[in-house]
């Protein structure tokens, strides 16, 4: 059986030697091709990227609530390797410009807002839930916050807040629950009536 070891030409060099050894005897061994050496580089580099790579996994972009209740927007990030997390509220003027206003910088808050909090927890398989909570939500709250992962290329993830407001819509189950108790008194005295009639 034979495997590759690999030799450092010279101190604080980035160059290196393959060797392939053979494994029944340590003593013999030969230079290996350089193709299958740097093949053998490249290789590992890439498993390396693909299982350490940052990224944001969080896949709900809609939240609802209603009005005084806490809203949470969970920004779900793996494999953050010491990157920056920020959030940010997001103000669409138009479909070319928006206003940015800070909220946080990982849990460096920077709004004077106290009904937001911002939390973080890890799981055991690396994940990182960065919470948003809006406590006593207003109506105001409404609309669009950025969680995003400082990189060369930034990776960023919109959240859409829809606010509802309790009273309003108590108020509609109200009117139609008057108006369902009208069509049943109405129909009470059509029937009366046509009882009425027919004796």
């Amino acid at each position: 059986m034979y495997y590759f070891r690999l030799s450092q030409i010279a101190e604080q060099s980035i160059e290196y030697s393959c060797f392939l050894l053979n494994a029944n005897h340590p003593m013999g061994y030969k230079h290996a091709t350089h193709f299958v050496c740097l093949l053998f580089l490249i290789v590992n580099i890439n498993l390396i990227l693909v299982n350490t790579q940052s990224n944001i996994i969080s896949t709900q972009d809609q939240v609802t609530t209603y009005v005084n209740q806490t809203a949470k927007l969970s920004c779900i990030i793996k494999n953050r390797n010491q990157r920056h997390v920020t959030w940010s509220r997001i103000h669409l003027i138009n479909e070319t410009q928006k206003l940015t206003y800070l909220l946080y910088v990982d849990l460096l808050k920077y709004t004077s807002l106290s009904r937001y909090h911002l939390t973080c927890t890890v799981d055991q398989d690396n994940k990182e839930y960065w919470n948003l909570e809006i406590h006593q939500v207003h109506l105001s709250d409404q609309g669009y916050y950025s969680c995003i992962l400082a990189a060369v290329q930034p990776i960023s993830k919109l959240f859409h807040l829809r606010v509802i407001d309790s009273t309003f819509d108590m108020q509609r189950e109200q009117m139609i629950s008057s108006l369902s108790l009208i069509d049943r008194s109405v129909s009470t005295i059509f029937l009366t009536i046509i009882l009425l009639f027919t004796i």
